[in-house]
């Protein structure tokens, strides 16, 4: 999966410096015909997120396939929290620098419901299995908004979503471990938009991802309802899901995560 979803860093940066450098705004740039809401200079929301993983993992040894298991019924991974920081920089009247931090922290513990194999890891009917799966998920975007009046704003985004999770199985009845660690920047595009209506109340919504065929996706959508106590500060209610899968040789990693999500947005 590595290889398949591998991003040539050489090109980010420069690619990036330049983006940024012809969409910056000259000093004294106005943001005339924006909805109140929408006037600012930097915006900061935190999600309170709590999903279920659902998903399936396979890790083959040599010319022998692995197992696939259920992260739910195989592994027992229980719900955790993956609040999500989010923030947008304003660059112009079209153009805002996105970015978002999700810390992801699952773990499972239980006896293995019927034999099979990860790796080096052999597990029988009955053993102990613990298994972790921990670190953060990351993303940043440059969003040209092809519309933007009073009533809200419509865009396209570029940008990278950038996994950091290490997956740590464990039979603790014969003491033998399977540690990796998958650090992923993967390159989306998607769209986004707002709608602002009765005064008090906007619904956004948000769509990214990349796909390769048979080799692998990611997917994740955000469709939100706020109230606006003033034009700086929202509350947030809506629901939030991310679907990651990836394939290379004899291994196998799919991770689905989506529940209800509230928070707070403040814009200064």
């Amino acid at each position: 999966m590595r290889d398949t979803l591998k991003w040539r860093r050489r090109w980010l940066w420069p690619a990036g410096a330049f983006v940024l450098l012809v969409a910056w705004p000259p000093p004294g740039l106005a943001q005339e015909g924006l909805a109140l809401e929408e006037q600012y200079v930097l915006r900061l929301e935190y999600l309170w997120w709590s999903p279920q993983p659902q998903g399936e993992l396979q890790k083959g040894l040599g010319e022998a396939e692995g197992t696939l298991i259920d992260i739910e019924s195989d592994l027992a991974v229980e719900s955790g929290r993956a609040n999500q920081l989010r923030g947008a920089i304003r660059l112009g009247t079209s153009w805002k620098l996105t970015g978002g931090w999700t810390p992801l922290d699952f773990k499972g513990d239980t006896t293995a419901p019927q034999p099979f194999t990860y790796g080096t890891l052999v597990a029988r009917f009955g053993d102990r299995i613990v298994t972790s799966l921990k670190g953060n998920y990351v993303s940043t975007a440059l969003e040209w908004d092809f519309v933007s009046n009073e009533q809200g704003f419509l865009g396209g985004l570029v940008g990278v979503r950038y996994f950091d999770v290490d997956t740590v199985m464990v039979n603790a009845d014969t003491s033998t471990r399977v540690a990796e660690t998958e650090k992923l920047p993967i390159p989306v595009l998607g769209l986004a938009g707002r709608v602002y209506f009765q005064d008090w109340f906007s619904l956004e919504g948000e769509l990214s991802g990349i796909t390769v065929g048979s080799r692998g996706h990611l997917w994740e959508w955000l469709l939100a309802l706020r109230v606006h106590f003033t034009d700086r500060l929202a509350a947030t209610g809506g629901y939030h899901r991310l679907s990651l899968e990836g394939q290379d040789d004899r291994d196998f990693f799919s991770l689905s995560l989506g529940t209800w999500t509230f928070g707070v947005e403040i814009s200064l």
